[in-house]
């Protein structure tokens, strides 16, 4: 592809079987940036423990895990299992990616479209997006009521707006799925799945005290303030550290292969 993707790909490990970029804030922007000069189209993926459990038993989220161009180290989880490896990352979480992203486009004159979310809550980005990255120039927005019916006229609008960068806010995987199937339409954006992400930056949700982030117990918080995810998280965190103990107690070493030198 191009050639800081290139390099990146190179530094490119796995969890679980999993490919994981080993990139910081920096190098990821780079990609974006190389995207952007290139007019080729990107997908970035977030990963984390609860989706690589979600993709054993999902074939399709599987396959769009392992084609995406750029796949980051977002859950603690993902962190913690390179780290048995032997291999030094720091979590890279989707929220700032894509927040640092939004900020260089609008330093960079890159038009912005948004899609997902409540009804209230788009209508609040539009408003808070621009304050929090003066220059920004959002192009499409919508939110994410809509039918499988409505799927294509809605590509076909964002195609027309023609934006640089596309944030989708449908959650895991309902936001993959729609990727993937429509990305074709948009060669040359780039893309990603951005969570419950516009939720915070329109003011409705919080994120975890910075003190709970740096212990990596954002998780946690999370399920404090959201108890309906008790039932899904607690069920995949376990099955992953299970199979990642087992995985490096598989090994004939007993830990994972240092990452190449750069």
């Amino acid at each position: 592809m191009m050639s800081t993707l290139s390099a990146t790909s190179r530094s490119r490990q796995q969890v679980l079987g999993y490919p994981v970029d080993i990139v910081n804030e920096t190098v990821a922007l780079d990609v974006v940036d190389a995207a952007w000069r290139s007019g080729k189209g990107l997908h970035i993926v977030t990963l984390n423990a609860e989706m690589v459990v979600a993709a054993q038993q999902d074939t399709e989220l599987d396959r769009i895990i392992r084609h995406a161009h750029l796949i980051v180290p977002d859950g603690s989880g993902i962190v913690w299992a390179l780290r048995l490896q032997g291999i030094t990352v720091d979590r890279l979480p989707g929220i700032e990616l894509s927040n640092a992203i939004l900020r260089r486009a609008a330093g960079t004159s890159k038009t912005v479209a948004l899609l997902g979310g409540r009804p209230e809550i788009m209508e609040r980005l539009r408003q808070t997006l621009p304050e929090m990255h003066p220059g920004s120039t959002i192009v499409y927005s919508r939110d994410g009521y809509f039918s499988a019916d409505d799927e294509e006229s809605i590509v076909d609008e964002i195609a027309k707006a023609e934006p640089d960068l596309l944030l989708v806010a449908l959650g895991v995987p309902k936001q993959e799925y729609f990727i993937d199937r429509w990305r074709s339409n948009l060669p040359k954006a780039v893309i990603a799945g951005v969570g419950g992400s516009f939720d915070v930056w329109s003011g409705t949700s919080k994120r975890a005290p910075l003190v709970m982030r740096k212990m990596h117990l954002e998780w946690l918080y999370r399920l404090v303030i959201e108890p309906w995810r008790w039932k899904r998280i607690l069920s995949a965190l376990p099955n992953f550290g299970w199979q990642v103990i087992c995985d490096l107690l598989s090994r004939p070493s007993g830990r994972g292969t240092p990452p190449p030198e750069s």
